[in-house]
């Protein structure tokens, strides 16, 4: 996910936090903070999910055989599910 797109979500997260009427500035800044957090947790989960992928197919790659397997073989494993992320 590029750094753009991250940020994008993060300040779409704030906004509607500030769109909903609070009782008072304290609790308004609190639940900012919140929705941040939560758009953080929701980025590192993404990150995390995608690190594991990129590893299972580091690992796909190490096992092919240069007796069974060619260039286009790890090409294919590489490119993968790229759609997905």
């Amino acid at each position: 996910m590029n750094k753009e797109k991250l940020y994008h979500q993060i300040a779409h997260a704030c906004l509607q936090v500030l769109k909903t009427p609070k009782s008072d500035n304290a609790d308004q800044v609190k639940a900012v903070y919140e929705a941040i957090d939560q758009a953080f947790l929701n980025q590192s989960a993404l990150l995390s999910s995608e690190l594991e992928d990129c590893k299972n197919r580091l690992q796909q790659i190490a096992e092919l055989t240069d007796a069974e397997n060619d260039l286009q073989d790890a090409k294919a494993i590489a490119r993968q599910d790229l759609a997905q992320h």
